[in-house]
């Protein structure tokens, strides 16, 4: 359709202009699939405004309060703490995330992330959570519809490369040899989608066959937080997945600690292949384990090897078995606690348990082995103390299952989906910093991270003659969060 030179500077991206009874006309248009036809329509949506040549683009009065309904409301008690808690936990991150994608796109991106830590906020409820909290003040200041936020995290999934680029300047972070320690796991995420191409029916420790996505990630000992993650199918083991992870994150010199189970010759093979370091636990009946020098009544005088772990000591040697590099822990107070549950089962359950197989596991209590590949030279009490730190990528992904509420996904666009992940990991950063603030005061046995996140959200702004006041706090709330580093809430 032939339009006029002065009609040509109002044609924008999903919009067309009519000509109606000599006047034009400019609409909103969305393009759908439509299966029967098998081809994609144009449909056309609300009217935008009219065109003139004297006035220009006149907006339609029903799209003029259309924009005016999408402001934000004028709420003049909004949730304080819980964006400066936030914000002060991911300081380094708000910048960076900033610096890695367009101004609006990063806003929305935190602010639902926020919520998400907060509230386990589903993509439809983010208006009114976002209104009525001060991140509003900061990020995105006009309303953030579901179908915007929807777009946003659209966005992010289709740029993977700059999503990893991000996650890349995190891992740079790591400081001396234990950056070299990289953590890998996967969690299944339930899918109900028809859509997604990616979800399938696939093994879970549940025993639950319905179909699902597997979501992958890196975790560095020496930042004791996730940085890294990864959308795989449904079907596909970790092994699989492994090496294309790390070739994605473009790290060298990593080393892959596993978790027990995972040892087998046929993994060792692959390892080996895609040239992956490793530490892998065996199980106690694995016959590359030699428990010979646990069996000698002086063996600590022939082993004369030990150190200090968490106040107590903790035995170990080291050998070769099968062509594997090998070492076996042994740790007396864990050895003692095990005899100790053994034999109390004995007397409670005897059918599974009894004395005969107390005596032949006996020298196996309290012990751990590993098998591992390691280019350099590296301690065995590296290798113990990185090794344990594994039971927190376990807690990492109870969390973010339990936390988040995300053990289950109704979305049928593969792209939002992979923007959702982004904003949960941004969440999950969130948790495992002030879960390492409790940890370092001492304060995990009175308070989790949700217990902090809780408190946060009783502490409000209040708009006073326009100048925002911050709400009363107790001293008991004001000395918790100066033990965790957090003071500028008083």
């Amino acid at each position: 359709m032939y339009l006029p030179e002065w009609v040509q500077p109002y044609k924008e991206p999903r919009t067309e202009i009519k000509i109606i009874k000599g006047s034009y006309y400019k609409y909103e248009v969305r393009y759908q699939y439509n299966k029967e036809k098998k081809r994609t329509d144009k449909l056309t949506g609300k009217l935008l405004g009219k065109i003139t040549e004297l006035e220009g683009f006149l907006v339609s009065d029903k799209d003029s309060l259309r924009q005016k309904a999408q402001q934000l409301p004028n709420v003049d008690i909004k949730t304080f703490g819980v964006y400066n808690l936030f914000s002060k936990l991911l300081a380094e991150e708000v910048v960076s995330l900033n610096n890695s994608f367009k101004k609006d796109v990063a806003e929305k991106l935190l602010s639902y992330a926020m919520l998400r830590w907060a509230y386990q906020s589903p993509i439809k409820r983010v208006a009114n959570y976002h209104a009525h909290d001060f991140c509003s003040e900061h990020w995105c200041k006009e309303l953030i519809t579901d179908k915007q936020l929807s777009e946003a995290l659209k966005f992010i999934g289709e740029n993977r490369a700059s999503v990893v680029k991000w996650m890349k300047s995190q891992l740079q972070q790591t400081s001396g040899d234990s950056g070299r320690f990289v953590m890998m796991d996967s969690t299944h995420i339930t899918s109900v989608s028809e859509h997604l191409g990616i979800n399938a029916q696939g093994y879970n420790p549940n025993h639950n066959y319905d179909e699902q996505v597997r979501l992958m990630y890196l975790f560095s000992a020496d930042l004791k937080q996730p940085v890294y993650y990864r959308l795989i199918n449904g079907n596909i083991t970790d092994i699989k997945s492994m090496a294309l992870c790390v070739k994605e994150m473009n790290v060298t010199d990593v080393i892959f600690i596993a978790d027990k189970g995972f040892f087998s010759e046929a993994n060792i093979q692959q390892l080996t292949q895609d040239k992956l370091r490793y530490i892998i636990p065996v199980h106690r009946n694995n016959k590359v384990i030699d428990f010979s020098p646990l069996l000698k009544a002086s063996f600590k005088k022939e082993i004369k090897t030990y150190f200090t772990y968490q106040d107590r000591i903790v035995w170990y040697y080291q050998y070769e078995s099968s062509g594997k590099k090998v070492v076996t822990f042994l740790n007396e107070y864990l050895k003692a606690k095990e005899e100790n549950d053994y034999l109390l089962r004995v007397k409670s359950h005897p059918e599974q348990y009894n004395e005969d197989a107390f005596y032949s596991k006996m020298h196996a209590f309290g012990t751990l082995t590993l098998v591992y590949d390691i280019a350099k030279d590296t301690k065995p009490q590296q290798l113990y103390e990185v090794y344990k730190q594994r039971n927190e990528i376990e807690v990492m992904f109870d969390s973010y299952k339990n936390f988040l509420a995300a053990d289950k996904t109704f979305m049928q666009n593969r792209y939002v989906l992979e923007g959702w992940l982004m904003a949960n990991f941004i969440a999950m950063l969130a948790y495992y910093k002030l879960f390492s603030r409790l940890k370092k005061a001492n304060l995990l046995s009175k308070y989790s991270p949700k217990d902090i996140i809780e408190i946060s959200k009783s502490i409000h702004q209040t708009k006073i003659n326009g100048v925002w006041q911050c709400s009363e706090i107790t001293a008991k709330i004001k000395t918790l969060f100066k033990k965790i580093d957090i003071d500028y809430l008083t």
